[in-house]
């Protein structure tokens, strides 16, 4: 019977190293309407908002950090393995974190290595929202906005409130909040109350090589002494495949007191001139916008001017590669793996290293010697060999002379599925001295027994004798205790009612 061959054409996505890229021209910009998922489930808590008069604990100018990432992640051409957090709406990289006060971070002459910005200002950690109450009371009516009221968080101590109050109960269709602690004036109409309810969180989702990390900001706003009705969340998302993303949720901006303010949104590189920012100084429409290569502060957010929830910007990155790649596929030939990869150009290129991933764990299976500077078209290929079912990931890592290195990523699965049909192979190798392998085959769920014999027909070991999942199997001999001769290797499988029996010899060379 023939073989069954599958062939996948895939694409692949590259990281880099290069000391001279620009996010001006090492990133391509869009903007798109999509939906936004704040995060779920287990998530990392970098801060949250515990008290609304004393810094940090309101998320006022503060940095986090470093943060490990649980991959590498490539800004500007270079490769990260850790980030920080300002409370001021971005996150740098690079081993000097930002100053706590930084509130242009794209404009800013800080020494960071990069920055990712979604809506950099002087912000708080803090909720603002207005409220009334009548008499002695633990209960605050005529509540305008409930964004951020969470249970559980500090009120601000205002007029009538005390200290150290906090949101046991809210109903939004009551329009009240019930605090832990009675007010102590008699009436209050329009207080501007300040809710401690910010948070930075963040998470990875997704399986190597196409994960995301996720860093969240919740119930932040524009910092003024005298408070904001203004409730921002946010967004940064920094893929494994170097993409970035700043994703808008809930974007609210009260008239009162100040009815217009302007946030940097974008990239910046290694110094204040190299930017990749969103821009529109026409409109100042969120859904509309360019790629800027200056700093325009043209990010303006009022009641009527701010992204729509789920506004998306994407930079992609583009980076320039010692080699140019014009394909990498794969193909499977029952249990054996080959890919096949085609350079349109090489420079200083010493090999490629094959890397196989199985639960997110990288291991070098190969490598291929590369063809050092050229401009003609090379074809290269590898064939990863008697592989067991399963889901399998591939990627080159491309050497130079100097020792630098660049990731290829083979994109998409490579599926290895059950045999066809029962087959025993000839060990390898034979002859053999002490050890050898045995592969066999099973289509189904089966009962194996696989045996060795002398030629007078005595077992000499047992080597399986249980019940497998269908799939393909290797297994190790080591004959050390026998003598040198000819030997036999059966193996017996029954799976729904048929039995599948083969025998082959083996040479055991001392």
């Amino acid at each position: 019977m023939k073989k069954l061959i599958s062939v996948f054409l895939v694409s692949f996505f590259l990281c880099s190293i290069n000391l001279f890229a620009s996010v001006a021209t090492e990133y391509t910009f869009t903007s798109a309407l999509n939906s936004y998922a704040p995060l779920t489930g287990t998530v990392d808590t970098i801060a949250v908002a515990t008290h609304t008069s004393i810094d940090p604990f309101q998320l006022n100018d503060v940095t986090y950090g470093p943060i490990a990432l649980p991959f590498t992640f490539v800004f500007d051409c270079t490769d990260y393995n850790s980030f920080f957090v300002n409370t001021n709406g971005f996150v740098t990289f690079g081993t000097t974190a930002p100053g706590i006060a930084n509130y242009g971070p794209i404009s800013s002459l800080d020494t960071y290595n990069g920055a990712v910005s979604a809506f950099g200002r002087d912000l708080i950690g803090v909720f603002g929202t207005t409220a009334d109450f009548s008499g002695v009371t633990n209960v605050l009516t005529d509540v305008r906005n409930f964004q951020g009221v969470v249970v559980g968080r500090h009120i601000t101590a205002a007029t009538g409130i005390p200290a150290n109050t906090y949101i046991t109960a809210f109903n939004k269709a009551l329009g009240t909040i019930t605090m832990s602690k009675n007010t102590t004036d008699i009436i209050v109409n329009d207080l501007v109350i300040q809710i401690a309810s910010g948070s930075i969180v963040t998470k990875t989702e997704g399986t190597a090589p196409f994960r995301v990390q996720t860093i969240q900001f919740s119930n932040f706003r524009q910092y003024l002494i005298i408070g904001t009705d203004d409730n921002f969340n946010f967004q940064i998302k920094l893929y494994e495949s170097g993409r970035i993303q700043v994703v808008y949720g809930k974007m609210s901006k009260n008239t009162i007191p100040v009815a217009s303010i302007v946030g940097q949104v974008g990239l910046r590189g290694n110094d204040n001139l190299d930017f990749n920012s969103r821009t529109n100084s026409v409109t100042l429409n969120w859904a509309t916008s360019t790629a800027g290569a200056t700093n325009a502060a043209t990010s303006t957010l009022t009641n009527l001017i701010l992204p729509l929830l789920g506004q998306t910007y994407t930079w992609e990155l583009l980076c320039a590669l010692p080699v140019e790649m014009s394909s990498f596929t794969s193909s499977i030939n029952g249990r054996d793996v080959t890919l096949a990869w085609t350079t349109t150009s090489e420079v200083n290129n010493s090999r490629f290293e094959i890397e196989r991933s199985v639960s997110n764990e990288w291991t070098s299976v190969g490598s291929v010697e590369g063809n050092g500077t050229t401009l003609t078209s090379t074809n290269y290929s590898f064939t990863d060999r008697n592989l067991n079912t399963g889901v399998y990931h591939y990627r080159l890592k491309q050497i130079d002379f100097n020792g630098n290195f660049t990731n290829y990523n083979l994109y998409g699965e490579v599926n290895v599925g059950i045999p066809v049909k029962f087959d025993l192979s000839q060990n390898y190798p034979n002859p053999f001295n002490p050890s050898t392998k045995i592969n066999y085959d099973l289509p189904f769920d089966s009962k194996v027994s696989i045996k060795i014999f002398d030629m007078s027909g005595k077992e000499v070991a047992d080597l399986v004798s249980e019940i497998k999942t269908a799939g393909y199997y290797t297994v190790s001999y080591n004959a050390s205790n026998l003598s040198s001769g000819v030997y036999a290797y059966r193996i017996s499988a029954e799976a729904n009612g048929n039995n599948f029996v083969s025998t082959k010899k083996m040479i055991l060379i001392k």
